[in-house]
């Protein structure tokens, strides 16, 4: 997932987080309010009712002052005659064990408060009643004389459903609001995201283009001030230094190379001298190592530089050359050749000799002393294979993706030979001829492969 993507979608998982809690949060702010209000309506109808019902009290007392049940009753009749229910309240006074409603009121709650399951009277504080006909909100008064004895109990009940209407559609709305927030939020989210990352992209295209071979290009630093111009001009300094060390290491190079050749043509002088069949075989061996150090100064140079002569190569011919090459070393018998098909290839023998020659000292070097080494060709189609398999326990999966790069090497600390040069130089050769080279490696050995074209008459 590119970088783009992930910032995106962590931040709208911020956003969706935010609104989420905004919107539950102003869900509950709602029903709180609501509530209030409710509670609100319930004592200022229950003091209301109170006042008039103790209005009405010294109105209805008897000869002797005092008020008896009927007379509590009576005075609770007129008070609700004068205070009766409202669109959103129902009030009820209970005295002398008497409930007494008045009319009006919603319907439902008048029906709960007048019916046997009307909850009973528990003066105090506003309670929430859950019912068969939704929540309801209840606060009970109580009403004293003036010797502190409870003469009656006034009940104000208002239904909850209408808080709770409101309290969801303020949350849909919110969360329709919120979801059309991301949406758009997204969008911008996007496109500022890929404009602030442009200059990311463009590092990254910039450094895709950087070769061994072109160390001199740089990444554009950006004028942004921030990280990415610092990760930029972090990447030219190393860039800075990889270039340096590239040059070193080709001026040391081409300084093995230059103490090499001033030995080897001495040697070449003297064996003219001394002429005869084996001096032959050694003008040829030095010539070959000739051949070879120039090929890894190519090599060091990226490649560049390897000459090879594409003509016609008869595969059995190619086959003996090696094989005879390989009798000469002491690890000859730890060599299969199989019969080469009878096939001509287009290629340079001299060079693929040399291939050959390099994939089988790789696969003794670098492997335990019983290992074998088959050496086959197989045709596929308008290809000849020439494959170079052993049944050693196979190259680390680690270093495998790299065992075509200079430098490169399956030994252990790099000890022992010249190091990782050898895969390099062979594919390197093969491509100068118009072929190709792969590898196939695991637990149970390695195969490499070299591809060339059959010739055509």
């Amino acid at each position: 997932m590119s970088l783009t993507r992930r910032l995106v979608l962590r931040a709208l998982t911020v956003m969706v987080l935010v609104i989420g809690g905004v919107t539950a949060l102003t869900h509950q702010l709602v029903l709180v309010s609501g509530r209030n209000d409710v509670d609100d309506l319930l004592r200022q109808e229950s003091a209301l009712l109170s006042d008039t019902l103790g209005e009405q009290l010294p109105a209805a007392a008897g000869l002797d002052g005092m008020v008896s049940g009927p007379e509590a009753e009576r005075a609770a009749h007129r008070a609700l005659a004068i205070r009766p229910s409202g669109p959103r309240h129902v009030s009820l006074v209970h005295v002398d064990g008497v409930r007494l409603q008045s009319t009006g009121g919603p319907a439902e709650v008048a029906g709960l408060m007048r019916g046997d399951d009307a909850p009973a009277s528990a003066p105090g504080v506003a309670r929430t009643l859950d019912t068969d006909i939704g929540r309801v909100r209840v606060l009970d008064t109580p009403l004293t004389d003036a010797a502190d004895e409870k003469i009656a109990v006034v009940t104000v009940a208002a239904p909850l459903d209408t808080v709770q209407d409101t309290a969801t559609t303020v949350l849909l709305f919110t969360a329709v609001a919120g979801a059309i927030g991301i949406g758009g939020g997204g969008v911008a989210l996007w496109l500022v995201v890929r404009r602030t990352l442009t200059p990311v992209r463009k590092v990254s295209a910039a450094a895709q283009r950087i070769s061994p071979t072109d160390l001199a290009t740089r990444v554009p630093v950006p004028d942004t001030g921030d990280e990415i111009a610092e990760l930029a001009s972090e990447i030219n300094r190393m860039l800075t230094r990889i270039e340096q060390a590239d040059t070193g290491r080709r001026r040391y190079l081409a300084a093995i190379s230059h103490e090499i050749r001033t030995p080897l043509a001495v040697a070449e002088g003297h064996l003219e001298l001394l002429g005869g069949p084996e001096a032959e075989i050694v003008h040829a061996e030095l010539e070959r190592l000739r051949r070879v150090l120039e090929d890894l100064m190519a090599v060091a140079r990226g490649g560049d530089g390897i000459d090879a002569d594409r003509g016609p190569v008869f595969l059995p011919d190619l086959f003996d050359a090696v094989r005879a090459r390989v009798g000469s070393l002491s690890h000859a018998r730890s060599v299969v050749f199989h019969e080469a098909s009878p096939q001509v290839v287009l290629g340079d023998q001299a060079r693929l000799e040399q291939c050959l020659m390099n994939l089988v000292s790789n696969a003794i070097d670098h492997n335990p002393a019983h290992v074998l080494v088959d050496v086959a060709t197989r045709v596929e189609g308008d290809t000849v294979a020439l494959t170079v398999a052993d049944d050693g326990n196979g190259i680390d999966p680690d270093v495998l993706p790299l065992v075509f790069e200079p430098f490169v090497t399956t030994r252990p600390n790099g000890a022992g030979g010249l190091v990782g040069l050898g895969l390099s130089i062979v594919r390197s050769l093969v491509t100068a001829q118009g072929g190709g080279v792969d590898l196939e490696s695991g637990p149970e050995g390695t195969t490499v492969r070299i591809l060339l074209p059959i010739a055509r008459a």
